[in-house]
């Protein structure tokens, strides 16, 4: 017999309906009508004992927009308990929905792609592995073991997240890497407001970039070793920017690779010296059909075609 829903509940879910907050209504005008990849959401679903923003069931996939009355506590709860349901939870804060809500429908089309596309819609053991809690969540949620690889297995390949650090703007770019062969997953931008403090900054970015990395099951983070700038105060910025992007990869389970500039250059390109408008060209040119929009995304995506090749190298001579 179907558990019967609390009528409470139902007149929850319609007020927030009613009432979505600006960031809510801005990403539902580009889920709703199966707009974003032909995907059906639904908006304020009652699922269980909880009402989720919205909800994909042809993919599991739950989508959370976080304003600051949210509780690190309660929201690691309630995505364990959706998680235990088989559901993967992505989770943004009102922050980065304004900033950047193209990057935020790419990572949701992405995580909808993967799940719906490998065949993983309902499929996933109920494991805390699957859970993410992608903003202002305590130390506890945090370190909750990453999900494994959804391309591992079954002869897929292997996932590599390139990173261009940047405190405006940090590039984010995925491949996949099967032998020689490469394939594009996804890339963007994580990007913070220059009138924020620089904390919030450095928060914005954290939360930006963990949601990339739960959205895709990656096995291996790459990432350019950092240089001097001629103005003291932007290397500080670079600095403080880029340990934010280490340890966002750190805690989401990736072992991360550094490789100088003119190293990514040369191994994209054939030369140290390569310009960025020909790193951009050569890295449309090894992931076929690709168009790639920014530079700072293409950036990452050259370092992670760079780790694919080095450590295929460093495997054939035997040294990894």
């Amino acid at each position: 017999m179907a558990r019967r829903i609390d009528p409470r509940l139902l007149a929850h879910a319609e007020t927030m309906r009613r009432e979505p907050t600006p960031y809510e209504r801005r990403i539902w005008t580009a889920l709703s009508g199966q707009r974003l990849g032909g995907f059906k959401f639904r908006r304020q679903a009652v699922i269980g004992d909880y009402v989720v923003d919205f909800y994909c069931p042809e993919a599991s996939l739950v989508v959370e927009i976080d304003g600051a009355t949210h509780l690190p506590g309660r929201d690691a709860l309630r995505d364990a308990v959706l998680a235990a349901r088989g559901l993967h939870v992505l989770r943004f804060p009102n922050q980065q929905v304004s900033d950047d809500t193209e990057a935020v429908l790419a990572i949701i089309l992405a995580a909808a792609h993967e799940r719906a596309g490998a065949g993983l819609a309902g499929a996933l053991p109920p494991a805390a592995g699957d859970v993410r809690v992608l903003a202002n969540a305590g130390p506890a949620a945090r370190t909750l073991p990453p999900a494994p690889s959804l391309s591992e297995g079954g002869g897929a390949g292997r996932r590599i997240l390139g990173l261009d650090p940047g405190l405006a703007k940090t590039g984010w770019g995925i491949i996949e890497s099967s032998g020689n062969r490469l394939r594009h997953i996804a890339h963007g931008t994580v990007k913070t407001r220059t009138t924020d403090t620089l904390a919030d900054r450095l928060a914005a970015l954290y939360a930006g970039l963990e949601a990339v990395i739960a959205a895709h099951g990656c096995a291996a983070a790459a990432i350019e070793e950092v240089f001097v700038n001629a103005n003291p105060q932007s290397t500080l910025k670079l600095g403080q920017a880029r340990g934010v992007v280490l340890l966002a990869a750190a805690r989401g389970g990736l072992p991360v690779a550094e490789y100088a500039t003119r190293l990514v250059k040369k191994a994209v390109v054939g030369t140290g010296g390569a310009d960025k408008t020909q790193v951009h060209a050569m890295v449309e040119r090894l992931l076929p059909g690709t168009k790639v929009s920014g530079e700072d995304a293409a950036d990452a995506l050259a370092v992670a075609i760079a780790h694919a090749h080095l450590a295929a190298t460093a495997r054939l001579r035997g040294v990894a």
